[in-house]
């Protein structure tokens, strides 16, 4: 089961077990990913933006309750990392009424400040990739199978959701980087190389190099947890991932500062670093 292989990526693999068990507790993390989606809001409701970080400020907007692309421009409040690795859980819970945690965003045009509770990681996939991806190349990346962790996962429009036997958590899978197109492999035929996230709801989060071809299914390469990717690229037949990470003495609550970079060749169905 795929979601035991993902969180032996992780150095806080307790942590992370937690986060699925508790995710009304997954906002403890001190920064948070580029875009949210809204979560656990009803059909028919909608996600309120105050002017600020509390439940009586003037509503400014609304955001529906299937939304996503909503811009991350920091957030307040919530647990702290040593509160989230020591308390226990109604002391938790107690912390977070006292100390609720915020988010300022922007959602069409709207600046605001919205409850944390309401918001998980997402990614945003505008019309314009989407039509990239559809009808100018041969290969669509976005509605595709791939081997994520030796299993095989196919995202429709670039994106799946899948239930975990024997629980109510799934695993979300999401192209977040436009893809790129390249000969890889010199038979004539471009393959297509993206990125996905896959989290739980929760803020352990897990990016995976993809590569898509017509007739063929590709092992991707895992990334790491809870980066910021910056740059996808390939030069002749070399993929290039740029992005930022943490020391491996930081904890995942700490914010990705440090400057990053991997090379990978597509060679035997497998992305592979690049010298190996």
């Amino acid at each position: 089961m795929r979601i035991f292989s993902l969180y032996s990526k992780s150095a806080a693999n307790l942590g992370a077990i937690l986060l699925l068990l508790y995710s009304d507790l997954s906002l403890a993390e001190a920064d948070g990913p580029d875009y949210w989606r809204v979560r656990d809001v009803a059909k028919d409701d909608v996600l309120n933006i105050r002017s600020n970080a509390s439940f009586t400020a003037p509503k400014t907007g609304e955001i529906p309750s299937d939304a996503d692309c909503i811009k991350n421009m920091g957030c307040k409040g919530g647990l702290t990392y040593q509160e989230f690795s020591t308390l226990s859980g109604p002391e938790k819970k107690q912390v977070l009424r006292q100390r609720p945690r915020w988010c300022r965003i922007s959602y069409r045009g709207t600046t605001g400040w919205v409850a944390g509770r309401y918001l998980q990681e997402g990614a945003c996939l505008d019309e314009a990739m989407k039509h990239d991806t559809a009808s100018v190349h041969d290969i669509d990346p976005l509605n595709h199978s791939y081997l994520i962790e030796k299993e095989k996962v196919t995202l429709r429009d670039g994106h799946v959701r899948e239930k975990i036997p024997g629980t109510t958590a799934v695993i979300i899978s999401e192209i977040i980087r436009r893809p790129v197109y390249a000969d890889l492999t010199g038979d004539g035929s471009k393959e297509a190389v993206s990125v996905v996230m896959q989290h739980t709801g929760g803020s352990g989060t897990f990016y995976y190099l993809l590569a898509a071809a017509r007739d063929r299914l590709i092992e991707s390469c895992f990334l790491g947890e809870r980066i910021n990717i910056t740059s996808l690229k390939i030069i002749k037949d070399i993929i290039t991932v740029e992005f930022f990470d943490r020391r491996e003495t930081q904890p995942m609550a700490t914010k990705p500062s440090l400057r990053a970079r991997m090379d990978f060749k597509l060679l035997d169905d497998r992305l592979v670093l690049s010298g190996e």
